[in-house]
């Protein structure tokens, strides 16, 4: 009888997730992700008010404007499909626009929405048309 064992002597929280790690799995992360990094706080509060509307289901796909009239930023949210559920929680996709100093960039993500409270976004990356 041969008997074989081995061990890995890499830490295995990069992989698997970490202790420190908070989030239950099916769960809405308590914090919103911004569009980006450089989004001011009344840019990012802007842009929620107009995540709400954007994302109500009776919108049938009308992009909500924003503007923040203390600085130069402005935008919009559109949602691109319908609302889904996704782990008892409704969700729902949406691109967003968002200028600053006359650059426009675009991006795409998910919003969910937990019992009737208000839309929080859970994943958002930049987004490009693709080329054809």
């Amino acid at each position: 009888m041969i008997l074989c064992s081995c061990a890995i002597s890499t830490p295995l929280g990069p992989i698997f997730g970490s202790s420190e790690d908070k989030t239950a799995t099916g769960s809405i992360p308590s914090q919103d992700n911004r569009l980006n990094a450089s989004m001011t706080d009344a840019d990012w509060d802007k842009t929620k008010l107009a995540l709400q509307a954007a994302m109500a289901p009776q919108n049938p796909g009308a992009s909500i404007l924003w503007s923040n009239t203390e600085g130069d930023s402005h935008g919009s949210v559109t949602p691109v499909a319908d609302a889904f559920v996704e782990n008892k929680t409704t969700c729902r996709s949406f691109v967003a626009a968002l200028s600053q100093s006359g650059n426009t960039q675009w991006y795409q993500g998910k919003g969910c929405q937990k019992g009737g409270g208000a839309w929080t976004v859970v994943s958002v990356q930049p987004w490009a048309l693709p080329h054809a």
